[in-house]
This record gives structure tokens, sequence and C-alpha cells, in this order.
């Protein structure tokens, strides 16, 4: 026995001494003779990405990555193998149309396991040609023309919203009654979102609940995915792992009420209950191309489309309304000037696409409040290509490096937005008394493309940009046409959540009927 004990003894001497040393070597490298050793960055953040894994799960990882480049540069080095990008000159050519870089394996965890079988989507797939040959049916559809087809669904959603609000909160012996606004924003987000996706609502409206813990699901789903994403191989081992599952299971809730939908639907038709054509709700124009792409589209298909409104349509349309109501709470300034130009406007309601697309105080108002709170704030990772990346001032990056872009870093930028760029400054979009048209439109234009890739860039941009703005716009104009809307204490200030969407908590407000001028 006691040889035994020895020889056990001697082999586990020997492994800790031989991972003694792979560590070793390992910190060595990263230090010394990495490639990436002249990008400057966090000590820990070159040795592990344990380092940006805690400080993405303590859920304001956009404020660190602002901090890292004011203190660094334009490139910081925020994992072994991983450097940030804030120079928004960049954003064209990280994510290029032609030649895209390849996503990193970040998006991954973003996988769903049913029975087994990990499905990715349309947002994750980092196999290019498979992603454009999956897209390529549906692209047509989500243009501003084809989109505005969906406006009839989203009037029905806004009234029954501001009805809702009327008798919860505004009206008879409901008057004055605190109105937590950031749940119902996002009741309405997602409801509009089921509506126009497939014809009807979640429900979260009516029942003034959480339907099916569908918003608390996806909410713990992307809690999970964002710090994950950073060491994603460890998904494997939590979410995918065969034997026991620990932890939310990322999309999983959505993935399934989107595989009940599609089977409700097609019986309905079966059974001719509805027409194909008959409406337009997304699920019956994808429905319509299994005629022209039969060998392509089934219901798999269907739900994996359809996913891509159901992934992100109701977090990062709500994060974006959450963030106009609260940062017009704290400027009563901009809140009045915007109510003066709706009023101006005589708006019917819900208020109508043409009277307000070309309102320039109202898109001034999102474009800030997008610009400064963007509904994803993380790192849109990309791998560096086989022929290497030299930065603008000389420094190379290897072919492999995670590379990305944080938009909440790029939509700070002093030289594009100014001085003031940290505050919420709705003027910044209209012409200054100091430039002439030519300048205001160059300076315009350069901080529209930097706010822009809130929604991505290149060929994996987001396809619903054009409804979110169109969703965003209606709800903005036919509340603040409406309604006076403040904070219950102005001075109050919300919690605030970066888990690659931004959630944002405790905003009790007051709401009550704008008086006739």
């Amino acid at each position: 026995m006691s040889v035994f004990a020895s020889l056990c003894s001697n082999v586990w001497a020997q492994g800790l001494l031989a991972l003694g040393l792979l560590c070793l070597t390992k910190f060595v490298w990263d230090i010394f003779l990495s490639p990436l050793r002249g990008i400057p960055g966090p000590f820990l953040a070159k040795v592990t990405d344990l380092w940006r894994a805690i400080h993405t799960y303590r859920g304001r990882v956009d404020l660190k990555h602002l901090e890292l480049h004011r203190r660094y540069g334009t490139a910081v080095q925020v994992g072994p193998n991983c450097v940030s990008i804030s120079d928004p000159a960049l954003i064209r050519t990280i994510y290029s149309t032609r030649n895209p870089w390849k996503k990193s394996d970040m998006y991954r965890p973003n996988d769903v396991l049913i029975e087994g079988h990990r499905l990715s989507n349309l947002f994750n797939s980092q196999d290019e040609d498979w992603h454009n040959q999956n897209i390529r049916p549906i692209r047509g559809l989500w243009s501003m023309t084809k989109v505005l087809e969906y406006e009839p669904l989203i009037d029905e959603t806004i009234s029954k919203f501001v009805d809702k609000l009327s008798l919860r909160f505004v009206d008879g012996t409901n008057a004055n009654k605190i109105f937590p606004a950031d749940e119902w924003i996002g009741f309405f987000a997602w409801d509009v979102t089921a509506n126009f996706s497939f014809g009807r609502h979640y429900g979260f409206i009516d029942q003034e609940k959480d339907v099916d813990n569908l918003i608390t699901d996806s909410t713990a789903g992307l809690i999970y995915f964002a710090p994950v994403s950073q060491i994603p191989w460890i998904d494997n081992l939590l979410d995918k792992n065969p034997i026991k599952r620990i932890g939310p299971k990322p999309t999983l809730t959505g993935v399934l009420y989107a595989f009940k939908v599609v089977a409700e639907y097609q019986a309905q038709l079966a059974d001719k209950k509805v027409k194909a054509g008959s409406v337009d709700h997304t699920l019956d124009k994808y429905v319509q191309l299994k005629e022209a792409h039969p060998d392509m589209v089934n219901d798999q298909q269907i739900v994996n489309w359809l996913m891509l409104s159901i992934l992100a349509g109701g977090d990062t349309s709500s994060a974006t309304m959450r963030a106009v109501l609260y940062y017009l709470a704290k400027a009563p300034h901009a809140s009045a000037k915007l109510a003066a130009e709706l009023s101006s406007a005589s708006l019917p309601v819900p208020a109508p696409w043409r009277s307000i697309r070309e309102l320039p105080y109202l898109d001034a108002v999102i474009s800030e409040a997008m610009r400064i709170n963007p509904g994803i704030a993380m790192m849109f990772e990309r791998v560096v290509p086989e022929t290497g990346f030299t930065l603008p001032d000389g420094r190379y990056l290897p072919a492999g490096t995670k590379v990305g872009i944080n938009p909440f870093v790029t939509n700070r930028d002093y030289e594009v937005f100014g001085n003031d760029a940290d505050n919420f400054n709705p003027d910044r979009w209209l012409p200054d008394e100091n430039e002439n048209t030519e300048q205001f439109e160059l300076r315009r234009r350069r901080m529209k493309d930097t706010v822009d890739f809130v929604f991505g860039g290149g060929g994996r941009v987001c396809m619903g940009r054009y409804l979110a703005v169109l969703e965003i716009k209606k709800l903005i104009a036919t509340l603040y046409s409406m309604f006076d809307i403040e904070l219950v204490d102005s001075k109050h200030e919300w919690k605030y959540r970066d888990a690659w969407f931004v959630y944002q908590y405790d905003m009790p407000m007051v709401i009550r009927r704008r008086s006739a001028a």
C-alpha cells in the first residue's frame, strides 16, 4: 500500500509540476512574446479571458471599455487574443460587406440545444456562405417600403397600449398613480413584436404581466450569454453538456414558442380558417416562400427566420424607448421642445408615419437616445482574416486575433460628437448657427454612420432596423403628443445592466394627459 501511495504521490506531483510549467510558459508568452504585446491593456486581460468575463458579468462592461479607451487609446487588449477598437473610421473595414471578417466564437453559446442537437441561427452563425444563402429569400421583405405594410399592426398595439395607460395611470381614480415605465415599455415592445411577427399579441398589455415568463427567460438567457460569450468553450460544460444542463437556456423559450405558433398557423391554413397572403404579418410572408423555395423553406427554417425578430425585437427597441423617456424626463427643456413640435404637427392617434417621418426634433431625440444608450453595448467580435491587419498607427494584428468595436464607445467619441459626448443633447443633431448646410450635412452624416452601428454593420446588419425605427418613432410621437411624462423624483437615477442587450430598471414615473394649447 505504501509503494502504491508513493507512486500516486509522485504522479500527482509530476502532474502539478507539468501544469505549473504549462501555466508559466503561457504567462511568459502572453506578456513577453505575444504578437499583441504592443497593444496596451489591463495586466490580467493579457493573460486570461476571465478578466473580461468577470467585468461583463458585473453588468457595466460598456463603461469599462470606455474607460480603457480613454486611458490607452484606440486599441486596447481585453483578452489574451482579443483587442477592442474605438476608431469609428474602422467600422466599415472590420464589418465590411465584401470579404467580411468572420464572426468569432463568442456567438456560439447562443445556439439552442433541442434533443441533443445544436441549432444555430442567422444571428450567431459563423458560416458566411450559410448565412447569405439562408437570408437571401427574406432580405427583400425588410426594406422600408415592405416594413410599412406592418403599420396597421403597430397602430393596433399602440392604441391598445395608450388605452391601457390611460385607464391604469392617467384618468379617474388612477390619476397620478406611479407608472413603472421600464416594465410597461417592455410589455409594449414585446407585444408589438408578436403582432407584426405572427398577427397576435403575447398578452403582456392585456394581462399586465410577463406572460409565460417570456421576458424573464429571455433576460436570464442574455445574462448567461453575455459573460459566457467571453469564454465560449465554457458553454460546452454548462448549457450544452449532455449530462446535466446548468444555468438558463439561451433563446430556448422563444424558439419553442415560435415552433408552437408556426404549427398552429400551418393547421389554420390546412383547415382553411385563414388564407395565405390575406394578412400582413411576418409569419404569413415566410409561409408563402414555401412555393418559391420548396427545397429550403420548412417549419424549422421559418422558425429560424422568425427568431431574428423574436430574439432581438423586444429587447433592443424597449432599451431605446426607455432611454427616450428617461433622458427626456431628465431634460424638461428637450421634452417641452418635442411636445411643441408634435403639437404643431396636429397628429392623430396613433401618429402616422407619413406625418412624423421628417419631424427634425423627434428624429434628433431618438437618435440621441440611441447614441447615448445603445440597445446593444458589447463588442461585436470578428476575427482578423488570413492577411492580418495593420491599424492606422502602424501596429499589426495577426490573423486569428479577435477584434471588435463596442457601439457604446464609438457613440461617445469626442471627435465625432464633440466635447459634450457624454451628455444627452438632441440639439447636436440640428444645424448649428455657425455652420452652413454642407458643413451640417457632413457632420450629421458622420454622426449617423457611427450611431447606425448599433444595428451592426456589413452583411450582418440587423434587417429589422427600419421596423425598429418605425415602431419607436410612432410610439414616442404618440405618447408625447398625448401625455406629459415625468420622473416621480427628477433626481432619481435608473438601474442599468449591460448583458449584450441593455436592460434598464427602476423608472418610476407619472404620466398626465397633456393640456390643450
